[in-house]
């Protein structure tokens, strides 16, 4: 019988990283859309890269009621959660920014101004941005 209790440890062992890789799923995260207080661009046109971090530099009122302020840092393009938790943003794609692992992703649909924005990121039970699981 003690045999088994090395073997009943490992698999505890083995499991637990299986059970936080539960509570780090899809769930949680909101989608949303986001206006800005101010217009940036007078044309209203879709650039990239650091044209386009030009263009959207400001604050937000996001549609869930939090505030997102976009920061163009030292050529980077900072994303500022309620004044509280700062994630960095690089462009992936046309007119798609989101971060290093992901989780945070930031559009604007081709031909729309850059006023308006699409935000995609992981959520508390209260809307705010949590901490990834990576």
């Amino acid at each position: 019988m003690r045999s088994f209790y090395p073997l009943v440890a490992a698999a505890l062992l083995l499991a637990a990283p299986l059970a936080s890789a539960v509570q780090c799923g899809p769930q949680g995260k909101v989608n949303i859309t986001a206006q800005r207080e101010a217009m940036g661009a007078p044309d209203g046109r879709i650039s990239t890269g650091t044209q386009l971090a030009d263009e959207v530099v400001g604050s937000y009122a996001l549609s869930n009621g939090h505030r997102l302020d976009l920061i163009h840092l030292d050529e980077r393009l900072i994303a500022e959660f309620d004044k509280r938790r700062r994630v960095q943003l690089e462009e992936v794609g046309p007119h798609l920014f989101a971060s290093r692992s992901g989780d945070v992703e930031m559009a604007w649909m081709p031909g729309q101004r850059t006023d308006t924005i699409l935000l995609s990121y992981p959520a508390d039970n209260q809307g705010r941005l949590r901490h990834s699981c990576s």
